[in-house]
């Protein structure tokens, strides 16, 4: 019997049906049982086999050429031949490494940390839950910053961690570094529970977590009290920054200072169900608050230019919008994509503009709240209040006011200064005095 001819790329690309013919079989002579089925549309590479347990032979498909090569046919072949030659079926060892192939995409790091941030909301203390969200995903799920994001989990190492927690530092925004190291050693405490650590391939023990002996110290980090605040001229070109921005940018960073220097989450936050706009008042409701699980939900009296601006962003939006006030899904869902980069580059052009020659230093938002209740100080308003007005409270106490009248009063004092501060007709908020030096 003459050995079938030796299949190759050139002979296969030129194999074609005779006029009668439905389709035909050209076998390998090189490999055995492999054939290259010939039909009208398409050339398909099969093993023709007898799999264990079974009486008459299979057609096993391996793949269409050309999408599968010759070569890559061969190999399959010749691995299917062993499977067989060992009792094993192919197809059945298929499916087996197709569940494995699942299980160590499991564990992975990616996919451990997806879990993570999904169970945020449902921890405890959760008030902070879409901010840590935010930074897990922005440092620990990014490839560009993160290089060993699909290694398994087991494999982490500390070095894997510290070096990335290093480029952060190194962007400059250590206190970003301060806060990824917290949350990371907050994860590897939670995919070791008992409950956990299995389904991600982890020991069990403290090998699980490479980090558990990590503390600030041993990175070098060094908690620094942020002192900056903006001057007057910052100030303005702030504003100016915030008006020159369309919805929901700008409009979001105006009502953070016009609402006494809020935290950023708090108004990305903002729900229209939160707001009274006839008795003028926000209630920030304890899950978005600070602490809020101890001190309650947060009263923010609104100003006339604050709650002005909240119906301005309310006429322009359209029948049917939900009840988020910044968003960019209908009102759905709150809108969390500020480009704090993008915004301060625009701020620091501003200021440009109004000192020529001069640069302004890197802000925070964070750095409103200074601002703020350092101008409430100067226009004379009592520490209790001013604490209030920018969510600093002291746990409940016999004292349930909610200090509203007192705050709505402070309000108004600072936002009164502050449109003359913007407008220049004031060179500060300190409160009218002979014998100021501001």
């Amino acid at each position: 019997m003459t050995r079938a001819r030796a299949l190759d790329t050139q002979r296969i690309e030129k194999f074609r049906l005779k006029r009668n013919e439905k389709r035909r079989e050209e076998s390998d002579g090189k490999t055995p049982n492999l054939f290259l089925r010939i039909g009208r549309r398409d050339k398909v590479f099969e093993l023709i086999v007898r799999c264990p347990g079974e009486r008459d032979p299979t057609r096993l498909k391996i793949g269409t050429f050309p999408k599968t090569t010759l070569d890559r046919a061969s190999e399959v072949a010749a691995e299917w031949n062993a499977m067989i030659e060992r009792g094993l079926d192919p197809r059945e060892e298929g499916k087996r490494r197709e569940r494995e192939a699942l299980v160590d995409a499991r564990r992975t790091f990616r996919s451990a940390m997806k879990d993570h941030i999904a169970w945020l909301p449902n921890r405890t203390r959760n008030c902070h839950a879409a901010a840590d969200a935010n930074c897990l995903r922005a440092e620990f799920l990014n490839p560009k910053r993160n290089d060993w994001i699909d290694k398994a989990l087991a494999d982490v190492t500390k070095a894997d961690v510290g070096t990335l927690i290093d480029k952060i530092r190194d962007r400059g925004v250590p206190g970003r570094a301060f806060e990824a190291l917290g949350l990371i050693k907050q994860f590897f405490v939670w995919v070791n529970a008992a409950s956990r650590y299995q389904a991600y391939g982890l020991p069990g023990n403290v090998t699980g977590n490479p980090v558990a002996d990590v503390t600030p110290e041993s990175m070098q980090f060094v908690r620094v009290v942020r002192e900056r605040t903006l001057d007057v001229v910052e100030l303005r070109a702030y504003w100016r920054a915030s008006v020159a921005m369309d919805y929901p940018d700008g409009p979001m960073y105006r009502l953070v200072l016009l609402t006494g220097g809020r935290r950023r989450d708090e108004c990305e936050g903002i729900r229209w169900s939160e707001i009274d706009i006839g008795k003028k008042l926000w209630t920030i409701p304890k899950d978005r608050v600070k602490h809020g699980n101890e001190l309650g939900d947060l009263y923010v009296a609104l100003t006339d230019e604050a709650a002005a601006l909240l119906e301005e962003l309310r006429r322009g939006q359209p029948k049917g919008w939900g009840d988020c006030v910044f968003s960019v899904t209908n009102g759905q869902t709150p809108y969390t994509a500020y480009d704090m980069d993008d915004f301060r580059a625009r701020v620091e052009e501003e200021f440009r503009k109004l000192m020529p020659g001069s640069a302004m230093d890197r802000f925070w938002l964070h750095d409103l709240r200074r601002v703020v209740r350092t101008a409430l100080s100067k226009l004379g308003v009592p520490k209790e209040i001013a604490e209030y007005v920018i969510g600093h409270r002291k746990k409940k106490d016999y004292n349930q006011d909610l200090f509203i009248a007192p705050c709505r009063k402070a309000m108004r004092q600072f936002t009164d200064r502050l449109l003359r501060v913007l407008d220049g007709s004031a060179a500060g908020f300190r409160a009218d005095d002979p014998d100021s030096d501001e």
